[in-house]
């Protein structure tokens, strides 16, 4: 079968690209870079794709030459720039959906999300549900999988939830009872190959969940036994203080963390398992069957761990070059900072250059980590400039290397974090 995959590097889009290759199927996967797709996993045809600006039905014409049916898999649960809720979960799949009408295609499978129904209110599920609306009213056949939390390897959720668990206090929305439904990625990737398999004429609608409800504390406390860590202290958070320090965790890019995300939450995310089980003839695992399933890994632990030490890295970087700009242009006396600088050959016109220069330097690579601006220029301009600075140092004043409060020996470990973050950015 001919299938147009979107998002096929995403969590689950990855997963299903790699269960319909094995079935044997031909797949176009839609991604934004081909070329380095195709040097993650080299098995499908990539073409070029973007949902924050492929927004006409002309679009999608030649990419929907000869295609059987459409698997839209695209979705993000906090807005970054130009990747809206309105624009890749609204405004790009109703012009692929359209096209696929007019182009022939036999059937469109939507992935949306359980919430996204007649008493959705965020506008995340608001936005899932318009597509829906828009899908449904087309001459073609569909399906529109609504999963609550989809939980495995690679999903952003469960990343989240482990690094929850992993800190010596957890955190618990008011009481930590509120309901989740999560399903493992397996057992959705098995309904959306039934789906193929057993195609339905019509619209349809399906919520798709797994066979066990259980509250937020319950899943953090599973989670962090699975991880084999110690008896957990619990910090009970009031909804009031939720919001105020979602926003901060957005800030710091802890995603999936954000204010929409907390009001959801607090909706609860479970559905009725029959409705699915008795279409699919398919019953997923329970939440906690799955997990123990597979043990934890040595990288899983080392992730959840680490999980918020790279924000707060580069927060502490950024500190660091702000908090040197100030003191070099402000605080510290300036006849010193000129004799400091004459030490090293620069005198005259050249050392209020040199002094408030650098400041200036040191300003604007702080505030490019705080605003997470051009992150891998930032790191390579900090590179040399530690590098500079050290050189000069070591040249013109070499004592400096043995005074006791290690000016120039704390570059090694600034150095050390340095490439420690930027590995973590990078991933």
């Amino acid at each position: 079968m001919n299938i147009l995959l979107t998002g096929a590097t995403g969590f689950i889009g990855s997963h299903l690209l790699r269960a319909l290759l094995a079935q044997g199927h031909h797949v176009t996967a839609c991604v934004r870079d081909p070329q380095r797709a195709a040097m993650q996993f080299s098995g499908p045809r990539y073409v070029r794709c973007d949902y924050t600006s492929d927004h006409d039905t002309a679009c999608w014409g030649e990419r929907l030459t000869g295609i059987e049916v459409v698997i839209n898999t695209v979705g993000i649960i906090r807005e970054h720039g130009t990747q809206t809720f309105h624009a890749l979960h609204y405004a790009a799949p109703r012009a692929l959906f359209q096209a696929a009408a007019a182009a022939g295609v036999r059937q469109v499978i939507q992935i949306s999300a359980l919430g996204a129904d007649a008493e959705a209110t965020s506008a995340y599920h608001l936005s899932k549900r318009a597509a829906d609306d828009a899908l449904e009213d087309l001459a073609l056949d569909s399906i529109v999988l609504r999963p609550s939390i989809v939980h495995g390897a690679g999903a952003k959720s469960s990343e989240f939830f482990r690094a929850i668990a992993a800190l010596p206090l957890i955190p618990l929305p008011d009481d930590g009872a509120q309901q989740v439904q999560p399903i493992h990625i397996s057992d959705l990737t098995t309904i959306v190959l039934d789906c193929l398999a057993r195609p339905r004429h019509g619209h349809h609608r399906l919520d798709v969940v797994g066979a066990e409800r259980i509250t937020m504390r319950n899943l953090l406390l599973q989670l962090r036994s699975w991880l084999g860590l110690g008896r957990p202290r619990l910090l009970r958070i009031p909804y009031a203080l939720l919001l105020p320090l979602a926003r901060i965790g957005g800030f710091l890019g802890t995603a999936p963390l954000g204010t929409e995300t907390i009001a959801m939450l607090c909706r609860g995310n479970c559905a009725p398992l029959e409705p699915l089980t008795d279409v699919i003839g398919f019953v997923p695992r329970g939440y906690t069957a799955s997990l123990s399933s597979v043990p934890a890994t040595q990288a899983e632990r080392w992730h959840a761990h680490l999980y918020f030490i790279r924000p707060l890295l580069r927060m502490s970087l950024a500190f660091l070059w702000i908090g040197t700009a100030v003191t070099s242009a402000l605080l510290f006396p300036v006849v010193d900072s000129y004799a400091m600088l004459a030490l090293t050959g620069i005198t005259g016109v050249a050392a209020p250059v040199a002094l408030y220069g650098a400041a200036t330097l040191d300003l604007i690579l702080g505030l490019a980590l705080l605003l997470r601006h051009r992150l891998r220029s930032a790191f390579w301009l900090q590179l040399i400039v530690i590098a500079v600075y050290t050189l000069i140092i070591t040249v013109a004043l070499p004592e400096y290397w043995l005074h006791p409060f290690g000016p120039i020996t704390k570059n090694v470990p600034l150095l050390v974090t340095l490439f420690s973050w930027y590995a973590m950015e990078k991933s």
